[in-house]
Parts: C-alpha cells; structure tokens; sequence
C-alpha cells in the first residue's frame, strides 16, 4: 500500500509541474498565481530529486531540509500576502525569519527536524488562508465561488496544513517512540493530503485561466 501512495503522490507532483508550466505559457501577464506557479514548480522538483537521490544514496539530509522548509513557508506565506493585497503582513513574514533562523542555529539546530518552524510557518499559513477565504466569502459576486482561484488555494492549504501542522509538531517524538505509527501517518495521511493540496493547485491554476478569458 506505502509504494502506491508514494508513486501515486510523485506522479501527482509531475503533472502539476506541468500544470504550472502551461498555466505560465498561457498567462504573461505577472499577477500573483504567476508568481505562485513558478516557486510551486521550484518546490516541487526540489521534494522530487530529494527523492531521488534518496533512491541511490540514501542519507540523512535534515540539514538541507531545515534550511528549505522555511523558505518554502515564507515563499507561501508571501503568495498569501500578495492575494491579501496587505503588504503590512511581511512583518509576520520578517518575525517567521528570524524565529526559523534562531531555531536553526540554537534551539534545535541541524541535527534533528525543525519542528517548531514547521508548525509555527504551518499556523500562519492557516490563518493567511483563512482570512483569504473569509474575504471571498465576504465579496458580492454572481458567480460561485467553486470558480474562483483563490477559493481552491485557500482550501488546499488549510486542508493541507490543518492535518499536517500537528503531525510535524510531534515529527520528532513519533518518530523516536512510535516508529510504527509514524511511517503509516507519513506514507498514508500525509501522501494523501500532498496528493489533494497538488490538485487543488491544479485546479486553481485552470480558474485562473478561465477567469482571464
């Protein structure tokens, strides 16, 4: 069951790179999902030769993760400020910086998983998304808000990070006392909402599209 669901997740990333690439063959103009599309392709190819090196060298490479995750937190937390159109939150994004940067190099370090930035970027993710949704809620618009772009970002993320925040704030602990429990959240749980985050992704990209037409 573990090696369909990762195959199945790393299939599920490729077409969404490729989604990513056509959505920025379509729109030239520069807007926030041309931003989004381009740094998602960037974490993609990332999480995927990760993988690969994996395959034919298989070691521990926490350091390089510890140094990326947060990057890529700030890198959606700046998307979610840019559809928010409120450039005061890069102070948020300015704070997550600096606490990911003190956790790095003295509470945690580099040895171990840094959680407390997974989680902490994984809070205020959920909260930009929420606020987000909450806006579109808000708005007096004729047409459904299953058409909109921002509506599948936002629930791909909070979706994402709502099942995923808790479960990297115990990384360290279940993997250390509850092996067995760890690698069937990781590969089953986890995968999956990898799995509906891309979709979600891929289908705000095609709103996008359509919205511009």
């Amino acid at each position: 069951m573990i090696p369909v669901f990762k195959i199945t997740t790393h299939v599920i990333q490729l077409i969404t790179i490729m989604a990513c690439i056509l959505y920025l063959l379509k729109r030239q103009t520069f807007q926030p999902y041309r931003y989004f599309a381009t740094g998602w392709i960037i974490v993609l190819l990332f999480d995927l030769t990760m993988v690969t090196i994996g395959l034919f060298h298989p070691v521990t490479n926490l350091w390089l993760y510890n140094l990326a995750f947060p990057l890529q937190l700030l890198f959606i937390m700046w998307v979610f400020v840019l559809l928010l159109q409120e450039r005061k939150l890069i102070i948020v994004l300015a704070l997550f910086a600096v606490f990911a940067s003190l956790n790095l190099a003295t509470w945690q370090g580099s040895i171990i998983l840094n959680t407390y930035s997974l989680a902490l970027g994984g809070i205020l993710i959920l909260l930009l998304a929420m606020i987000k949704l909450f806006q579109l809620y808000k708005q007096d618009t004729a047409h459904s808000l299953f058409r909109e772009a921002d509506f599948w970002i936002c629930a791909g993320f909070i979706l994402y990070w709502g099942l995923a925040t808790p479960f990297f704030a115990m990384y360290n602990f279940l993997w250390e006392n509850y092996p067995g429990f760890f690698t069937y959240y990781y590969f089953t749980i986890s995968f999956g909402i990898t799995i509906l985050l891309n979709f979600s992704v891929i289908k705000a990209l095609q709103c996008s599209i359509n919205t511009a037409k």
